[in-house]
Formats: C-alpha cells, sequence, structure tokens
C-alpha cells in the first residue's frame, strides 16, 4: 500500500475525534439548533462529510451529483458518516460524543428534529438506513473481557427496537463485524467481518463467509441487487451477492486509495472517496471504472459520501409509503 495514502487510513476511520469535546454526552453542540435553509427532500444529491465550512471539526455538507450547489446541512455540524433515507426526507449519521465514544442521529434534511437513536457506540457506527425507511443497521460495540469489538446491530428510526443482529462467533475465536449494507428487498444484510464479507439475513440467521480473497471494507450493496461494491487494497471492487465475479473497479496507483463507494440510484455509477496524495475527495466514477468525476474543490477535504436513493424524475411523491411501526 502506498505510504502517503496508508498514513490517510487513520483519519478515514476514526475522522471526528477532534470535534469530541464540543458535543456533551448528553447534549448536542449549540450551533445544532440552527437550520440552514434547504429542500425538505434530498433528490439527485450527495450527502458527505466535509471541512471546507468548518476547517477545524468540519461537519455535513450536500451537493448535487454534478458537485454544483455545495452547502453546508445545518443540524449537521460535527456530523460523519450520513446516510440519506430511501424517501430524501431524513439523514442518519454520526456524531461524537465524548473521546473516542460516538452516537447515531437521525434528522430531516432541512436541519430539524435531531435525535439520537443510539449512544455510547466505541468509534465509527457506519449507519445505513434499511430499504423501507423504518429502521438502521450500524457497527454497535460489545464490550468482552478481551475489549471492544464490533457487531451489527438494527434499530427503528424512532430510537426504539434496538437488538443486535450478527451472531456470537464460536468459542475461542475473535469476530469484528462493521460496515453493514441491506440486500434492496430489506431481507440481508452484508457486511465485514475481520474484514471479509459476509451475508446473513435481517434477524441475523443463515450467516454465509463470501469467496473474498481480497478482504473487504465499507461494502454497498446495488440498488439493482445484482453487486456489492466495497473497498479492498486501496481499490474499489465488486462481486455478485454470492461472492461470484470479482470486478477490480479502480486500480491503486502510487499515493492514492479509494474507499467508501456508495451506489447511484440506477446502480450504474458509483460516489467513492478517492485519496491522492495529500488531498481527499468525493468522485463518481461509472461501474464499469470509466469516467471518474471529482466533484472536490482544489484545497478541500471530502470524504464518507452518500447518494441520494431520489431523483428529480421521481414523481410519485411517497404516495405508497411504508408505514413504519415501532418494536
Amino acid at each position: 500500500m502506498p505510504r502517503r495514502a496508508a498514513r490517510l487510513i487513520p483519519l478515514l476511520a476514526v475522522v471526528c475525534l477532534s470535534a469530541c469535546h464540543h458535543d456533551a454526552v448528553t447534549g448536542l453542540p449549540a450551533t445544532a439548533a440552527r437550520s440552514e435553509a434547504g429542500p425538505k427532500k434530498l433528490t439527485d444529491a450527495i450527502a458527505f462529510f466535509t471541512r471546507q465550512f468548518n476547517a477545524v471539526d468540519g461537519g455535513l455538507a450536500v451537493m448535487s451529483v454534478d458537485g454544483s450547489g455545495r452547502r453546508p446541512l445545518g443540524g449537521g455540524e460535527l456530523g460523519f458518516e450520513p446516510s440519506i433515507s430511501p424517501d430524501g426526507r431524513r439523514i442518519a449519521f454520526s456524531r461524537n460524543t465524548d473521546v473516542g465514544v460516538t452516537s447515531v442521529y437521525v434528522m430531516n434534511v432541512d436541519g430539524s428534529g435531531t435525535t439520537p437513536v443510539a449512544q455510547g457506540i466505541v468509534l465509527n457506527p457506519g449507519p445505513v438506513w434499511s430499504p423501507n425507511g423504518c429502521q438502521i443497521a450500524f457497527r454497535s460495540s460489545l464490550e468482552t473481557p478481551g475489549g471492544f469489538v464490533g457487531r451489527i446491530s438494527i434499530v427503528n428510526a424512532d430510537g426504539t427496537g434496538l437488538h443486535q443482529v450478527s451472531p456470537e462467533p464460536g468459542p475461542n475465536e475473535f469476530a469484528f463485524d462493521e460496515s453493514p449494507t441491506w440486500s434492496p428487498d430489506g431481507a440481508r444484510l452484508a457486511f465485514t467481518r475481520n474484514w471479509f464479507l459476509y451475508v446473513m439475513n435481517a434477524d441475523g440467521t443463515g450467516l454465509t463467509a463470501l469467496p473474498n480473497e481480497d478482504g473487504a471494507l465499507n461494502p454497498s450493496w446495488s440498488p439493482d441487487g445484482q453487486r456489492i461494491a466495497y473497498a479492498s487494497g486501496g481499490e474499489i471492487h465488486m462481486r455478485n451477492p454470492d461472492g461470484s465475479n470479482l470486478v477490480r473497479v479502480t486500480t491503486a496507483a502510487e499515493g492514492t486509495f479509494d474507499s467508501w463507494p456508495r451506489w447511484a440510484p440506477d446502480s450504474r455509477r458509483l460516489v467513492i472517496t478517492h485519496v491522492t496524495g495529500d488531498q481527499i475527495q468525493i468522485v463518481t466514477i461509472n461501474a464499469d471504472g470509466t469516467n471518474p468525476a471529482n466533484l472536490t474543490p482544489a484545497g478541500v477535504l471530502d470524504f464518507m459520501p452518500d447518494w441520494s436513493r431520489r431523483s428529480s424524475q421521481d414523481n410519485d411523491d411517497d404516495q405508497g409509503a411504508v408505514k413504519c411501526q415501532g418494536a
């Protein structure tokens, strides 16, 4: 792995530790009540973490998929790991609440209604919405005699019904689970265990290891259900959900490192984090690796993007939307 890119991995993994002292364990930053003018729904949009508007601590921002219209997201100050809800009306994200301790929050995209739904998590939870917008999967932390380990948990979007779903390993076995991603029908979750791909049913049954000799981080299941994209060795790879048909989307060059792939709604393009030298950029790229487009201005650090599931061409205005029920 290129040395310069390798030095940036801790920044990508634990991005907001410097912001911890701004947020009490039971409260939000004073700025969180401010809501910037913005739409009630995100369409053709990318949410991301950036240091453009706060060079010290950073926070959430949104832009159009061509990189235009960049603006900070009110209510998302000090937030990272954004995940846009399927209807485009809410964002789940992470925010540090103490040194090395994080909570998962949900807020409306206009910056209102910020609510913690899971708290006391060690480091990065990586929250992701279920396809029906009713639940959020994330990496929870479990304290063991050997220290904290990661497990995949699910919580309802209103903060109720929190439960662990990834099964415990066998006796004398170690397991660190992270980076969940839902299948489009909501029936299964893909995630990494000890940095290799696994798939399980959403209730935690049927745990299956995928052929994945290349290792994996930050998997993302395509909206059409056909592929799982993930980071591996500084590149973006993808496979079929059964682990077959390995494809290298990007190839690591000296001084570069790619990670955090997220799919466009049509499953034809990806948005990724691209490290080149000392720059961290958000780049869109075709699923076959062609036509990369950098969306980050020079001198700005952007990463952890998420592509909205709604297009401006959608005109159903959420007719027939699922009504979520608490656990």
